[in-house]
């Protein structure tokens, strides 16, 4: 006789959680300008973004194409009649579309140029990248993780020399292992001369508060002065209203109306 033989179970499809990471729609007021940016998608593909300022046209992303996990597309800024232009090709890690395996952007103006980089991920942790101008290095990152918890440094030279120019140092904590949610970031920049003294350093801390994954609120900190204060967060299903206090010598000198959509 022969024993009977269960056919085993197909994995199930597991869909990563992308809630309130993905916006569609973003819109605030400050200085008698109205800023807004809209996004739209077919699934997780983005296939347009474009900003407005006081409803006129600034900027935009178009003609996208996909092929899989590669996609293209173009692009546009226009500013007093000047038209400048970028075509991008990247590959993306998976079909979230969020995290970018490789980037080739070509440059047509001011000047022509083509400006590549490569990431490099263990799972969802991006632990580098390496980028290049016209085929050049031009810098290079390497991410070390504690947990939920990433460091890195990067350094830009001056032009005419070898000599660092900036250094800026980041410390990054995660919300959760998608690495897509920040709860904190503190970033420390350094500026030195052509001779390799060091003539200013600057701390900017921003630090994220959430209900589960939906943001609730943030605080801003340079050089651990309160910058700017993000509040009373309500949401109306996918979107989300909140106000922004700006600061100045510990005194709130603007606030603005802030409004989120988001896709999922």
């Amino acid at each position: 006789m022969f024993a009977g033989c269960k056919k085993e179970e197909e994995e199930p499809i597991i869909t990563e959680d992308l809630s309130y990471v993905i916006r569609t729609y973003y819109r605030y007021e400050s200085n008698g300008h109205i800023y807004k940016t809209t996004w739209t998608y077919d699934g997780h593909q983005e296939t347009s973004n474009k900003y407005y300022e006081n409803g006129l046209l600034t900027s935009e992303y178009k003609n996208y194409s996909y092929n899989g996990l590669n996609a293209s597309y173009d692009y546009y800024s226009y500013n007093d009649s000047i038209i400048r232009h970028q075509h991008v090709e990247c590959e993306y890690l998976d079909d979230t579309y969020r995290r970018v395996k490789y980037r080739k952007t070509q440059y047509y103006d001011p000047e022509p140029y083509i400006y590549e980089t490569y990431y490099e991920y263990d799972g969802k942790k991006l632990l580098g990248y390496t980028s290049y101008r016209n085929g050049i290095l031009t810098g290079e990152n390497h991410y070390e993780y504690n947990g939920l918890r990433c460091t890195y440094t990067t350094t830009s030279y001056y032009s005419s020399s070898n000599a660092i120019q900036m250094e800026q140092s980041y410390d990054i904590a995660y919300l959760d292992d998608s690495y897509l949610r920040t709860k904190s970031s503190l970033r420390t920049r350094r500026r030195y001369d052509t001779n390799g003294n060091l003539t200013s350093t600057d701390t900017y801390y921003y630090v994220y508060d959430y209900e589960g994954k939906k943001p609730t609120g943030y605080q801003y900190f340079v050089n651990g002065k309160l910058s700017t204060v993000a509040r009373d967060y309500k949401y109306d299903g996918l979107t989300c209203y909140y106000f922004v206090d700006r600061y100045q010598d510990g005194e709130v000198y603007s606030t603005s109306l802030y409004e989120v959509e988001y896709l999922e």
